[in-house]
């Protein structure tokens, strides 16, 4: 593995995720120096799980009683949370979500090679495996999806106060409008079966009757399969738990 440059730290937002949490901290704790975690009100045992995990290196807790998301607030607690523990960069996942074999290696290329140009966040290209954990959905919009989850940990990061689906990059990061897409892949494991998309869609039609937060996309397109195309991931490129 390539010399480690930077101190990058993951950040985990996490409620009843027992389902997918062994995996997620097997697969990414070797891709970075600590997990900063946030256990928003689970009852099955998440907050229990963290707290006795070694690679959790501060442990976050909202109160159980809460009853919807609060992903900006959780997200401004995680941040605090890095810089206290010296973040140079960091990685945002999900419990349903894990990085490829030669994640950090790549990363710190990444980093290296934007260094000089200034360049403080990236998104990274999310694959949402579909029916098997060998094969992604490629077809249309999800073939181009990208999230900004790699960026420096910036006191003055400017969040983005969007209630569902807000960036995670510190805004000012942006180039151009945009942020410039890494050559690196986050895979996401909860598309995998049909009651998983059914039950997605329906989260999000819930919180979001109207779209408001997705405007022009909405969310029926998560269990549409009209021209599906599933593409076989590249083994080096695959992941590991």
């Amino acid at each position: 593995m390539q010399e480690r440059r930077v101190r990058l730290l993951a950040l985990l937002s996490a409620r009843d995720e027992m389902r997918f949490l062994p995996g997620l901290v097997a697969n990414v704790a070797p891709h970075v120096d600590g997990i900063v975690a946030l256990d928003d009100g689970s009852t099955d045992g998440t907050g229990e799980y963290l707290e006795g995990r070694p690679e959790v290196v501060e442990l976050l807790r909202s109160e159980a009683t809460r009853a919807r998301w609060d992903e900006v607030s959780n997200h401004r607690g995680l941040m605090a949370a890095a810089l206290r523990h010296d973040a140079d960069w960091v990685l945002c996942i999900d419990a349903d979500e894990r990085v490829e074999r030669e994640f950090r290696s790549r990363a710190e290329a990444v980093i290296a090679e934007g260094e000089p140009r200034g360049v403080q966040a990236y998104a990274v290209r999310l694959r949402e495996l579909w029916g098997s954990t060998s094969h992604y959905r490629a077809d249309g919009l999800w073939g181009r999806k990208a999230v900004a989850r790699l960026f420096r940990a910036l006191p003055d990061h400017e969040f983005d106060e969007r209630p569902l689906h807000a960036v995670k990059a510190p805004l000012q990061a942006r180039i151009d409008g945009q942020f410039p897409v890494a050559d690196l892949e986050l895979f996401h494991l909860r598309m995998i079966k049909r009651e998983d998309r059914v039950a997605r869609r329906r989260r999000y039609e819930d919180a979001d009757p109207e779209a408001r937060w997705q405007p022009g996309i909405g969310y029926a397109y998560l269990t549409d399969e009209h021209g599906l195309e599933l593409r076989k991931l590249e083994p080096r490129r695959s992941f590991s738990e």
